[in-house]
């Protein structure tokens, strides 16, 4: 059964992606370059998440029955697909994407019921137990996601490649097929043929597409459901585990916002700051960067699997993860400096070849 929904979500999102590429422009969807950040020469329909989206919702809804939590989910999902195509289309800005996020988010803890009740023994001193605190926790914790997976996808592949990697770690990890490993299942289906055009895969050319806002907040959506249904009580995974699968989105996300608040300006600002912005220019490819960050994202993932199935200590594992965040932070301390000069040297470059 799960073999037909997983061909389901392919087919349904191969269609709608066939459909829609030749109507985007007709409609204004298109995500045009031009802003700093931007490293696409063409326009380019942002077109993924609502092929995606299309594709798991036909799947689930055929495999899954409706009762009231999967409903509630999918709706969370459709919300901020909505959105997301919408700002798309108008530029919504930050602020409406944030108050979609909180309701998607407040959609799966209240009426899913999926929300962290303790935290583990991170600190050493016993179980953080979140007690009245689990919904409004679970909330911001859903939020944090759902916005670092949101703010990752600034290079072909990079967005899709770290779900992948963390929702096939899940699957990996879950001791039987259940409702939610089904999502999981359709999600990677639908996200095959994006990845396709978007990377332009196995000779396929000329059809290339982006996530855009409405794909990547539905890529967070899903992981961070994903991650705190396997981080509950009765889940195949330690809340610290949890860090480990989305280290590279998170410590970006926090590095990029935290250096944003420094300089006096919106943490939702929309810059070239990120690290895979950095390592394109240090390689002079995008390509490149792509297989060091899901590289790296797969060694990550590794210690933090490594860590769960040994039962190294969660207290262990927590300050394990911190250790290398600090240490990403020190190191970054020289990345604004370096980058400052390749990108002089990259426009002296330009003046001499012009």
């Amino acid at each position: 059964m799960a073999i037909l929904d997983m061909v389901v979500a392919f087919l349904i999102c191969s269609v709608v992606l066939a459909a829609l590429y030749p109507l985007a422009p007709m409609i204004g969807l298109m995500d045009h370059p031009g802003e700093r950040r931007k490293v696409h020469r063409n326009s380019v329909p942002p077109i993924g998440g609502i092929a995606i989206f299309s594709g798991l919702a036909a799947s689930t809804l055929l495999a899954l029955p409706f009762t009231a939590p999967h409903l509630y989910g999918m709706a969370g999902a459709a919300l901020l697909v909505v959105v997301g195509a919408f700002d798309d289309r108008f530029g919504l800005g930050p602020r409406v994407r944030l108050v979609a996020q909180v309701a998607a988010a407040l959609l799966l803890t209240l009426g899913c019921g999926v929300t962290l009740t303790s935290l583990g023994n991170l600190l050493g001193f016993g179980p953080i137990d979140l007690g009245v605190f689990s919904v409004p926790f679970t909330v911001f914790a859903m939020v944090g996601v759902i916005n670092a997976v949101n703010m990752i996808d600034g290079i072909d592949g990079l967005a899709g490649g770290l779900i992948l990697i963390a929702l096939g770690t899940l699957l990996l990890l879950a001791p039987e097929i259940g409702p939610i490993q089904i999502l999981l299942l359709t999600t990677i289906a639908a996200l095959i043929p994006y990845l396709v055009c978007n990377l332009e895969l196995f000779g396929v050319t000329g059809r290339k597409i982006f996530l855009g806002d409405a794909g990547s907040l539905l890529l967070g959506y899903i992981l961070v459901w994903a991650l705190v249904d396997a981080a509950g009580p009765s889940g195949s995974i330690d809340p610290v585990t949890a860090l480990w699968l989305v280290a590279i989105p998170l410590m970006d996300t926090l590095r990029v916002m935290g250096r944003r608040i420094l300089q006096g300006v919106s943490p939702f600002s929309a810059d070239a700051g990120h690290l895979h912005h950095f390592l394109s220019r240090v390689f002079h490819s995008t390509r490149k960067a792509l297989l060091v960050m899901l590289a790296t994202a797969i060694l990550l993932t590794g210690v933090g699997v490594f860590g769960l199935l040994n039962q190294i200590g969660e207290t262990v594992m927590f300050y394990a993860a911190l250790s290398i965040f600090v240490a990403y932070l020190l190191v970054a301390r020289y990345v604004h400096s370096l980058s400052q000069a390749l990108e002089q040297q990259s426009r002296q470059m330009v003046g001499e070849a012009t």
